[in-house]
C-alpha cells in the first residue's frame, strides 16, 4: 500500500451516518447495539455510545440515538483515515448488511465533521481561530459546489452545516502531558462519504489547505481576494452555492485552483485534489451509488439473496438462522399485518425470510385476508395501481369493490402504524416522488392461508421487488359492464364481497370437537374485527 506525504498534524473525522430499513430511518443506538454486541472484534467504549473494532476507531450513534456516526483513528496520511474507516464498515457491515447506510439527511441534520490537530502547546485567541475557519470555509466552496442542494438547504434551515460552523475543543493529551486540541470543521455534510475515493479527496483536499495556513501563514496572504471577510459575507457564498449561480461560484472556483497549485502539499495529493474541482463527476458518482455507503463502498456487491433461497431453501434457512437474533431485526421492518386467520403465519415467514437471507427491501407491505370464494392473490400499492390479481377481474361491479376493500384496508393500515403515504421530495433527484408507489396491499385467499400455502405469496413479493408486472395484468381485456343489472346478475367477485354470510348451521357447531370449536369462534372474532365474511352470531351462543 503506497502511504502519501505525510502531514504535521494528525486528521481525523466522525461522520455521521442515516440507517434505512425499506426507505426509512432506524433508530441507530438500537439497531448497532442489537447487532454489534457480544459480536468480534466489537467492544463498547468507555462512553458507552459506541463499539470499538481493533485499533481502527470505532462505530457508534451520536447524541440523539437516532443517527449512527463512525469514528476512525486519527493519522497524519488521508490515506490512513480512509484505511480505518474502511476496516470498520467491513466488521460491521457483516451484522447490518440488511441496512443502507444512507449519507442524505433526510431531515436528519447529519454531519461529515473534520478534525485537524491544532499545533501543539497553542491556544487561539478567538481572532485566530475565527480567521482560520474563514481561510478554511471559502476554500471549502469546490466542494461545497458538488453537494446535493435540496439536502444542503434543508440542513442549512435545521441550523446545520453554514460555513460559520466550527469548533475548537480539547481532545487529548500528549505522552508530556500537554493538553492537545482540534480543530473541528463542521460545513460539510456526510455526502462525503460515499464513496472511498471521494472520502479520502475530501480529507486530503482540506488538509492541504489546512497545512498551507498553519505552516505558511505569510504566503498565504497572496490568496486574500477569494477569502471572505465576515458572516454575512459567508452566508452569500454559500447561497450562490445552493441556487447555483455557477457563472460567479465558477469563477471563484477557478481561483481557488490556480491557488492551491501552489500549495506545499499539492503535488503529493495532485490526483485527489483535481477530483475534488471536477464536481460534475462527483455528484454522478454520489447519485451512481444512491448516496449509499453500502454501494459506494462495494460492501453490498451480490448480496441479494436468489430467488430459491426465499421460497423453497429450507435447509439454508435452518443453518442460517441459528446464528442471527430474528427477533430483533423483525421488530425494525415495516412489513405488518391484520389478525386474519393465519395471516401472521405468512407475515412472519416474509419475515423471517428477510432476515435470514439478509433481503434488501425496496417496499413497506401490509398484509390481510379476503373472503374465501376469492382463489387467487391480490395486490395493489397505496396509489391504487394493481401488481397482482386484476386477471380475476371480469365485471365493473368487481372493480368497484376490490376498490371499496383496498381503500378500506388502506384506511386502517395507515391509522395503525402511520405510514408515510404523501408526495415527498427525492433527495437523490432533485424531483418529486410519491412513497404510495412502495407502499404495498397484499390480500391473501382464505384457502391458501388455511392450507398455509406460503410459495405463491413469496414468489409474488419476489415479483414485486424485482420489478416484475405479470403479463396478465398488461394483457387485460375490457370489464363487462354490470352495475344496472340486478345484485344476483353481477360479477362475481362483487358478490363474493357484498353478499351477507349465510349462517352456520347450528347443529353443526356443536359436532365439531372442542379443539375445532374454539377455532371457529377464533376466526369469527378475527372476522368481524378485520371485515372478513364472518358467519352469524347467534348461532354460535350456547
Amino acid at each position: 500500500m503506497q502511504i502519501k506525504k505525510e502531514f504535521n498534524f494528525k486528521i481525523g473525522a466522525d461522520p455521521e451516518f442515516n440507517l434505512t430499513l425499506q426507505n426509512r430511518k432506524v433508530d441507530a443506538h438500537q439497531t448497532i447495539e442489537f447487532a454489534l454486541t457480544g459480536k468480534r472484534p466489537f467492544k463498547m467504549n468507555r462512553q458507552g455510545d459506541g463499539f470499538e473494532v481493533n485499533d481502527c476507531g470505532n462505530i457508534g450513534w451520536d447524541g440523539s440515538d437516532s443517527t449512527a456516526e463512525i469514528r476512525p483513528k486519527p493519522a497524519h496520511t488521508p490515506q490512513e483515515v480512509i484505511a480505518n474507516v474502511k476496516e470498520i464498515l467491513k466488521e460491521a457491515i457483516k451484522h447490518i448488511n440488511l441496512f443502507d447506510m444512507s449519507t442524505i439527511s433526510e431531515f436528519s441534520p447529519i454531519g461529515g465533521h473534520i478534525h485537524f490537530e491544532v499545533p501543539k502547546g497553542e491556544r487561539w485567541s478567538d481572532e485566530k481561530r475565527n480567521t482560520l475557519h474563514r481561510k478554511m470555509s471559502s476554500f471549502y466552496l469546490p466542494i461545497l459546489m458538488s453537494e446535493n442542494k435540496i439536502n444542503l438547504n434543508i440542513r442549512i434551515k435545521q441550523g446545520y452545516g453554514s460555513l460559520k460552523d466550527h469548533r475548537i475543543e480539547k481532545k487529548f493529551t500528549y505522552t508530556d502531558g500537554t493538553d492537545g486540541y482540534t480543530y473541528e470543521f463542521r460545513c460539510p455534510s456526510a455526502e462525503w462519504m460515499t464513496t472511498p475515493k471521494l472520502a479520502q479527496a475530501t480529507l486530503a483536499y482540506m488538509a492541504v489547505v489546512y497545512h498551507e495556513i498553519i505552516n505558511k501563514p505569510r504566503t498565504f496572504s497572496k490568496y486574500s481576494d477569494v477569502i471572505y471577510r465576515s458572516d454575512k459575507q459567508g452566508d452569500a457564498l454559500q447561497t450562490l452555492a445552493i441556487m447555483e449561480f455557477d457563472l460567479l461560484t465558477q469563477q471563484i472556483s477557478n481561483k481557488i485552483k490556480k491557488y492551491i497549485k501552489n500549495f506545499e502539499m499539492y503535488a503529493a495529493y495532485k490526483k485527489e485534489i483535481d477530483y475534488i474541482f471536477s464536481p460534475k463527476k462527483i455528484k454522478a458518482d454520489k447519485a451512481k451509488a444512491e448516496y449509499n455507503i453500502n454501494l459506494g463502498w462495494e460492501f453490498t456487491k451480490n448480496s441479494q439473496p436468489l430467488k430459491r433461497d426465499i421460497i423453497s431453501s429450507k435447509k439454508k434457512f435452518k443453518k442460517i438462522s441459528a446464528n442471527i437474533n430474528m427477533d430483533e431485526i423483525k421488530k425494525v421492518m415495516n412489513i405488518h399485518s391484520n389478525d386474519d386467520i393465519n395471516v401472521v403465519l405468512f407475515t412472519e415467514a416474509f419475515k423471517d425470510r428477510v432476515s435470514v437471507f439478509q433481503w434488501k427491501l425496496k417496499n413497506n407491505y401490509f398484509i390481510f385476508g379476503i373472503r374465501k370464494g376469492i382463489n387467487e392473490i391480490i395486490i395493489k400499492n397505496f396509489a391504487g395501481d394493481f401488481l397482482e390479481g386484476k386477471e380475476i377481474i371480469k365485471t365493473t361491479s368487481d372493480l368497484s369493490a376490490v376498490n371499496n376493500l383496498f381503500s378500506k384496508m388502506k384506511s386502517k393500515f395507515t391509522f395503525n402504524t402511520r405510514p408515510v403515504t404523501q408526495t415527498v421530495i427525492d433527495f437523490k433527484t432533485g424531483k418529486p416522488k410519491n412513497i404510495q408507489d412502495s407502499s404495498i396491499l397484499i390480500g391473501l385467499p382464505y384457502d391458501m392461508r388455511i392450507k398455509e400455502d406460503y410459495k405463491p405469496f413469496l414468489e409474488s413479493i419476489w415479483n414485486i421487488e424485482k420489478g416484475i408486472i405479470p403479463t396478465k395484468i398488461v394483457n387485460k381485456e375490457p370489464l363487462i359492464s354490470d352495475e344496472s343489472l340486478e345484485e344476483q346478475q353481477k360479477g362475481e367477485i362483487y358478490r363474493i364481497l357484498t353478499t351477507a354470510p349465510s349462517n352456520i348451521n347450528h347443529e353443526t357447531v356443536f359436532c365439531v370437537d372442542s379443539s375445532s370449536r374454539v377455532n371457529l369462534i377464533n376466526q369469527v372474532v378475527n372476522e368481524l374485527n378485520q371485515g372478513e365474511e364472518a358467519p352469524a352470531t347467534e348461532n354460535l351462543k350456547n
